[in-house]
């Protein structure tokens, strides 16, 4: 007979793969992994798990042809010299982007503010890789925003469709995001603070070099 904790720790792994494919799926260079991060990755885990936060995913048609689409490429130019996206370099991150741009076109005119913002709704657009802690820190800095959606690489083999994904959490989701970041942010100053006495005695001041 199964135990409880073998179906818990099932329920937990299948998350965590799913959160690879959804939050890591763009390989090449930079390519990251949500395993990375393994405290941060079991804190988004669970809250998924015990449903504060509410994840849907949503099947959307790619256009391979999304450059003629005037509303599209409207959208892409207007965006892009506020972001580090360029215009006209026909890459295929850029269809994916102008696909992404389209799906969410009825959220609102979007501006970048660290990811792309749509102010009118309070949702954020991610299209390429973010990590649980790196999504704690958007919730955290930007009390307004309600919604993020991921749009992972969409060819995928075992998606008849291309996905993408909403996540959408409760307060107290919110609550603990905030509080795993200013753990995180002490603890950071804390390592900073020792590693500086430690080396104060190794590297030589500038005035006493020259």
């Amino acid at each position: 007979m199964e135990k409880e904790s073998d179906k818990k720790y099932e329920t937990m792994k299948k998350i965590m793969d799913a959160l690879e494919d959804i939050l890591c799926s763009y390989q090449g260079r930079g390519h990251q992994s949500v395993y990375v991060d393994l405290d941060s990755l079991a804190l988004f885990t669970s809250l998924i798990a015990y449903r504060q936060i509410q994840v849907e995913n949503y099947r959307y048609d790619y256009d391979d042809n999304i450059r003629e689409d005037e509303e599209a490429g409207q959208i892409y130019r207007e965006l892009a010299p506020q972001t580090r996206w360029r215009v006209g370099q026909h890459t295929q991150i850029e269809l994916i982007r102008m696909n992404a741009l389209k799906q969410l076109a009825s959220l609102g005119t979007p501006i970048y503010q660290e990811q792309v913002y749509y102010a009118d709704t309070g949702s954020t657009l991610v299209c390429g890789e973010i990590l649980p802690y790196e999504i704690f820190q958007l919730f955290t800095d930007m009390p307004g925003m309600k919604k993020l959606y991921v749009f992972p690489y969409p060819f995928r083999e075992k998606w008849k469709k291309p996905l993408y994904f909403s996540f959408e959490p409760k307060e107290a989701a919110r609550e603990e995001m905030r509080k795993y970041v200013e753990r995180k942010m002490e603890e950071m100053c804390r390592i900073i603070r020792e590693k500086s006495e430690g080396i104060s005695g190794i590297i030589p001041k500038v005035e006493d070099i020259f």
